[in-house]
């Protein structure tokens, strides 16, 4: 079973500038079909072959999105089948602790997405921190964006994967995943996830660029962390399909250059993780026709 742990939601009225600015350029690279908007039949070509998937929006006042939580969550009850949704708070928002509560408990959201760069703040600011703490203590794994962006808004210095360590030591039953693999901060990433049993990174997006995504996965072979590395997507942006075949083309060719090449067993385990598990996610209802929606059937 494949799960992509890293997908989009958002429409156009969630989005201004300087998101939308950023966006565009993304767009424009990457040759990406109408990523403006997610509906759910868009949503089902984009994640396929995947079976299971997270989704989420990403509140961010500093970079102009704001996807409302009751809107990701009424996408999940669209979508159905093995999806599941996450939150997003701005830690720098008064109610921010008050809000995850309300997801957690109204909602049936199961993790908090983040992004402290694109909201303009650090994850060691005091009011990220209790972000940190409120996951914590309700079992919600975050989804971290810890590394660079297309906006312009937070300070690099404080995007560094290894800022996160020290988030890890404070809250040491927190399941953190971070995005991207850090990039391009990749060997960062790696001796935090070597260091922090319940830290993990996902391949999201860095297949569009190879020789990050080959020496990311070299060092996390090297620091015996491979195994915490999830598949993820970046869906609208990459679809799982793109996503896969370039992973699988990056390891193929790392099998005739790298030092430290992945195995195809080692890929195999990569697009096969039991995320879900890992993460401490429940194993949502399937109804029967959304799989076969997902693969191109209509439902």
């Amino acid at each position: 079973m494949i799960t992509d742990v890293h997908t989009h939601f958002w429409i156009p009225d969630h989005q201004r500038s300087p998101w939308t600015d950023g966006l565009g350029r993304v767009s424009t690279r990457l040759a990406a079909d109408s990523i403006d908007r997610v509906t759910v039949e868009s949503y089902w070509r984009q994640v396929a072959p995947a079976e299971r998937t997270i989704v989420f929006g990403l509140q961010a006042q500093a970079s102009g999105i704001m996807v409302p939580n009751d809107a990701v969550a009424a996408f999940v009850r669209e979508v159905g089948g093995q999806t599941v949704g996450f939150m997003s708070v701005d830690p720098t928002r008064h109610d921010a602790v008050d809000e995850i509560e309300r997801c957690h408990a109204d909602l049936g959201l199961c993790g908090i997405k983040l992004g402290p760069i694109y909201q303009g703040t650090s994850p060691l600011n005091p009011l990220t921190m209790r972000v940190f703490s409120a996951a914590e203590r309700l079992g919600l794994p975050v989804m971290i964006h810890q590394g660079a962006i297309f906006a312009n808004a937070g300070r690099l210095v404080d995007a560094n994967p290894l800022l996160l360590d020290d988030v890890a030591i404070a809250f040491p039953e927190l399941r953190m995943v971070i995005a991207h693999m850090g990039h391009p901060w990749v060997h960062e990433t790696a001796i935090v996830m070597r260091r922090n049993p319940n830290v993990y990174a996902d391949t999201s997006a860095i297949a569009n660029r190879p020789t990050v995504l080959a020496t990311a996965l070299s060092a996390a072979k090297e620091y015996g962390v491979l195994k915490k590395v999830l598949f993820g997507s970046d869906s609208p942006m990459v679809s799982a399909e793109s996503a896969a075949a370039a992973l699988t083309r990056i390891v193929s060719r790392m099998q005739h250059i790298a030092h430290t090449p992945i195995t195809e067993e080692e890929l195999h385990a990569i697009m096969h993780r039991p995320s879900f598990e890992l993460l401490g996610i429940p194993d949502p209802a399937e109804p029967e026709l959304v799989p076969s929606a997902r693969r191109g059937t209509q439902p």
